[in-house]
């Protein structure tokens, strides 16, 4: 996967512009809208629809 435009907050589901991304992964975030910057919390907009589709 290629360096997105934007990253998905999960905690707000806010779109994130404040971002690095190495190896296909993010490696640190920052959500300007909600102040996470848990990288494990951000999720290309691929992975969130797919997160959303799936139901529970």
């Amino acid at each position: 996967m290629s360096e997105p435009e934007f990253l998905i907050c999960v905690e707000c589901e806010s779109p994130c512009y404040v971002f690095d991304w190495r190896d296909e992964k993010v490696t640190d975030a920052m959500c300007e809208v909600c102040g996470n910057d848990d990288a494990d919390t951000f999720l290309s907009q691929q992975e969130y629809e797919e997160l959303v589709e799936t139901p529970v």
